[in-house]
């Protein structure tokens, strides 16, 4: 399977993801650790494949940061997810509703993604 292709499919549950928790999130809930290290752990797989993929096929600098960006947000996340230090911060409801917002904007920008690795 090309690169391309790869990328295209492991981005359909990454929407699928974001759509969800950031519903759940804007209603102050959060989801059971069992299903949210896995979650973890595949979104930091996930950006170290985009942020290769964009090197290599020489993207937009804006866009390289951008994935970067979520790259180290959600290796730090998996760290304080593992060690239980997120478990700690969503006991404060307006923490889940903050982190709504971010699963929004990171939601938009996979599918801008996702529009331009079809495209």
């Amino acid at each position: 399977m090309p690169p391309i292709d790869l990328l295209v499919v492991l981005t359909i549950p990454m929407i699928a993801i974001h759509i969800i928790i950031a519903i759940i999130s804007m209603r102050y809930l959060t989801i059971a650790r069992s299903i949210g290290l896995p979650i973890a752990i595949y979104e930091g797989i996930y950006y170290v494949l985009l942020l290769t993929y964009l090197l290599l096929n020489r993207y937009d600098p804006l866009l390289l940061s951008i994935a970067a960006l979520f790259l180290v947000i959600h290796v730090g996340g998996a760290y304080l997810y593992i060690n239980g230090t997120l478990a700690y911060l969503s006991r404060k409801r307006s923490n889940l509703r903050y982190y709504g917002y971010y699963e929004l904007t990171e939601l938009m920008f996979i599918i801008i993604v996702m529009y331009l690795l079809i495209h």
